[in-house]
């Protein structure tokens, strides 16, 4: 995908810019179509194991910068994966209209260890704490009253 598609996210950490996804420049995290990409090869890796959904992670916040975390992209995206396979696959996207922090409350009542999760674009050996997915993961976690062990970068 590196050779062919442009995104802040598949140049690589120094590319990726700071600040919250309303930003300006958080648009060069836009990889074109990526869940596009990512679901049809998932679409057809269930009918291959005769599974009949796929799972998609995509959350309310996600809706302003990235339109294929849209509900409209997700209804159709899932009708067109219906009907180009036998199985009927569709996806499941529960977090679509909630946000973060919703799902961070969900993620509590469940006895989530957020501490086994990773949230930075920036990659590394702890998360960089300045991104837009970190700036917004201290924000969730915070709004669900979770204690975050998170290690971040200077």
């Amino acid at each position: 995908m590196h050779d062919y598609f442009k995104s802040s996210l598949l140049e690589g950490a120094d590319a990726i810019p700071e600040g919250n996804y309303a930003d300006e420049n958080m648009k060069s995290t836009v990889v074109p179509f990526r869940n596009g990409i990512m679901l049809s090869v998932a679409a057809g890796l269930a009918e291959s194991r005769d599974l009949t959904r796929v799972m998609m992670a995509n959350h309310f916040g996600d809706h302003d910068i990235y339109p294929d975390c849209r509900e409209e992209f997700v209804k159709n995206m899932s009708a067109a994966i219906a009907a180009g396979t036998y199985a009927h696959i569709t996806i499941d996207a529960p977090y679509t209209n909630i946000s973060k922090a919703d799902i961070a409350h969900k993620g509590k009542a469940l006895g989530i260890d957020y501490g086994k999760t990773w949230s930075c674009y920036k990659g590394g050996e702890i998360h960089c704490g300045k991104c837009a997915t970190c700036l917004e993961r201290k924000a969730a976690l915070a709004d669900a009253g979770i204690t975050d062990n998170t290690v971040y970068g200077a």
